[in-house]
């Protein structure tokens, strides 16, 4: 009795998952070469534009201050300070 309507459950199922697939296959969905189109299309459009600056060396600073106040990255970090004390002889 119970294997008999575990079968129908699943019958049911299937069959209603079937008839929801079917019905959504048949809607009318864009292509990918429509939406790369769509896309570019409107890429185009803010081409106009012109690029911003690029940036140079002078706009990037070569390194930070050696001051450990100032540039907090050359505080080691806990792990590191950790396992360097441990390996001490």
């Amino acid at each position: 009795m119970k294997i008999q309507s575990v079968v129908s459950l699943f019958g049911v199922a299937f069959l209603a998952a079937c008839s929801t697939t079917s019905t959504t296959t048949t809607a009318q969905r864009p292509s990918l070469e429509q939406r790369l189109n769509a896309k570019y299309a409107a890429a185009d459009v803010n081409s106009q534009e012109p690029a911003p600056p690029a940036e140079g060396p002078e706009d990037v600073p070569a390194a930070g201050p050696n001051d450990v106040d100032r540039n907090p990255v050359l505080v080691p970090s806990p792990l590191l300070r950790y396992w360097a004390s441990s390996r001490t002889p």
